[in-house]
């Protein structure tokens, strides 16, 4: 029998013995689901090690681009790529023809670089824990810093992505317009939606490997449906008259923000519209929805990162 013996107090005297038989391997199953976390303690503890992901971010940027013949020039390339198979759906897909009083790309482009944001963080984050096992076993700060350092790394790329728009902007000769200071409103219902969704699918990747080949066929779908369809288009079939013009238009921008944040991007920066409050108001709701449950939701399952192999 394995044991382990322990010197009791001055007091006590004499030594206590363990049986190390009796210790389970592991906690309950019941225990991952019933965990309830201090939430107010842990937002706390997660801002006063904000600095661990700015580390984590520049670690990854670094890598990310080091070893890379092009370097920093592939956070210019990989929106391009998407922007040209844009076009190509735009010219010869009716059901994805934007059209509009803008000139050239822009308006497409213009989605892009806002959903590039969330897509790239979403899509580098979810995998977070999994691919930092084993930084996080010898770590002790919070582990949302590992999603959420991938935000940073999205908004490096999304910040490079801007260089194009501009050159855009200069050769279709069209500037934006005044309401173009609205767009750090929308970036700011943007931003929550973000940090929930990351830690939501994160934390549930855990445990559900398959999400990471279900995530990247559902992205691009979800970003074609997104940025190339946008919400004040004209009247098309019937399905999308229903959730663009009719009693629908709420509760999907309410599911995803990312639709009003888009949509009104564009009308400030290429129409000179501010704040649609239709759209805007659903989506900072689901917004605000959406990183109250990501939160609850990964510091409930946090348990399950001690096991992870």
């Amino acid at each position: 029998m394995s044991a382990i013996v322990e010197p009791l107090s001055e007091e006590e005297g004499g030594l206590k013995v363990f049986d190390v038989s009796l210790v389970p391997a592991e906690p309950p199953a019941e225990l991952f689901y019933s965990h309830k976390p201090d939430i107010w303690h842990s937002a706390r503890d997660l801002f006063r090690r904000s600095e661990v992901i700015f580390t984590l971010a520049e670690r990854d940027i670094r890598a990310q681009y080091k070893q890379a013949v092009l370097g920093v020039a592939w956070a210019l390339l990989t929106p391009l790529v998407s922007l040209a198979l844009l076009y190509l759906l735009s010219k010869n897909v009716k059901a994805f023809n934007i059209g509009g009083q803008v000139p050239g790309l822009l308006t497409p482009y213009v989605g892009l670089v806002t959903w590039g944001l969330f897509g790239g963080a979403l899509s580098g984050g979810s995998n977070s824990l999994v691919a930092n096992k084993a930084l996080m076993a010898k770590s002790h700060f919070p582990r949302e810093c590992f999603p959420l350092s991938q935000i940073l790394v999205s908004a490096f790329s999304s910040l490079m992505a801007t260089v194009p728009l501009i050159i855009m902007f200069a050769a279709n000769g069209f500037a934006p317009k005044p309401a173009s200071v609205w767009g750090p409103v929308y970036l700011l219902v943007e931003i929550p939606f973000m940090v929930g969704l990351v830690l939501l699918v994160s934390s549930v990747m855990v445990q559900m490997r398959d999400l990471q080949q279900i995530l990247p066929i559902m992205m691009p779908l979800l970003m074609l449906l997104t940025v190339l369809k946008p919400l004040n288009t004209e009247k098309g079939h019937m399905l999308h008259a229903a959730f663009v013009h009719g009693p629908l238009r709420e509760i999907y921008c309410f599911l995803n923000p990312m639709a009003a944040i888009i949509d009104n991007m564009r009308s400030s920066v290429l129409l000179g519209f501010g704040p649609q409050l239709d759209t805007l108001v659903p989506g900072v709701i689901g917004a605000v929805t959406y990183l109250v449950v990501g939160f609850v939701v990964f510091k409930r399952l946090e348990v399950n990162f001690a096991d992870l192999s």
